[in-house]
């Protein structure tokens, strides 16, 4: 598979949303690198602000379902993940 240098998917949360309160914000952080880590075989992941801050409506408790990234490559085997803005 041809690797790109810039990618978009939609990273599904479900098995963060239904985890317990304390640990749904951690483990939805750990599902995007996870994903990112099998699609591309990447060491290092990481996420910008925005996507962190965007990620939890109400201070961490309530996480979305689904969550739409753009990926870019950055080093050898480091990625930058941001959220991706939705065309219109």
């Amino acid at each position: 598979m041809e690797q790109k240098d810039n990618f978009e998917m939609i990273i599904n949360l479900s098995k963060a949303h239904e985890s317990k309160k304390p640990v749904k914000f951690k483990r939805a952080l750990n599902e995007i690198r996870d994903t990112v880590r099998r699609h591309f075989g990447a060491e290092k992941v990481v996420l910008d602000q925005v996507l962190v801050s965007k990620l939890s409506t109400n201070s961490r408790d309530k996480i979305a379902r689904k969550v739409r990234v753009s990926i870019n490559k950055i080093g050898e085997k480091t990625f930058l993940v941001k959220l991706a803005v939705k065309p219109e």
